[in-house]
């Protein structure tokens, strides 16, 4: 009963797709989308080996996605994001977070040029220390430790011309080991 339904939502979106595509008589647009901001890393207590309390620190936070945007509005995405937090004075020590996700959206066109894009999405995450030694949920001890989240994210873009976008974005994830919220400066290229 459960796959039947799933059947007839996957046929039904099939046939809106062909029908939005007919009706605007538009192909859909690939795009890059390169990123650069600020990421705040949460690490929960008991996550970082003989450090009692909960971890909280900035860091910088680089990638890019690659997707594409149907000409009724879905836009499907994959990407891969660097968080690194280097700490000079090693209180907290050294930092990266890896990100590769994939995620679902839909682009909201309003005013001139302006888009609003809600997404959700899951990904495969990296969480690595140089200095600490981090523990996985057994307790066991790794320089680097990683899992699966879901997330959600928001982006407002305004589009300059045919081929270029400016933006912000912003992520938010609870991941296994704590944290993470993200606010970045987007640049869109579609072709």
């Amino acid at each position: 009963m459960r796959k039947s339904k799933w059947l007839a939502v996957a046929i039904a979106a099939s046939l809106g797709i062909s029908t939005a595509q007919a009706d605007t008589g538009s192909r859909g647009k690939m795009y890059i989308t390169p990123f650069a901001g600020y990421n705040h890393l949460r690490i929960d207590s008991g996550r970082v080996f003989d450090e009692p309390e909960t971890i909280r620190f900035d860091s910088l936070q680089w990638g890019a996605t690659v997707g594409y945007k149907a000409p009724f509005g879905l836009v499907i995405e994959v990407g891969r994001s660097d968080a690194l937090h280097a700490d000079l004075f090693d209180e907290h020590g050294d930092y990266q977070l890896t990100q590769t996700f994939g995620a679902l959206g839909w682009q909201v066109d309003f005013a001139d040029g302006w888009h609003v894009t809600p997404r959700v999405g899951r990904g495969r995450w990296n969480l690595q220390s140089d200095h600490r030694v981090l523990l996985d949920d057994a307790g066991a001890r790794h320089s680097e430790i990683d899992g699966w989240d879901n997330f959600w994210e928001v982006g407002l873009m305004r589009q300059l011309n045919e081929t270029m976008s400016l933006g912000v974005n912003f992520k938010d994830v609870d991941q296994e080991f704590g944290h993470s919220r993200t606010g970045e400066f987007t640049v869109r290229f579609q072709f």
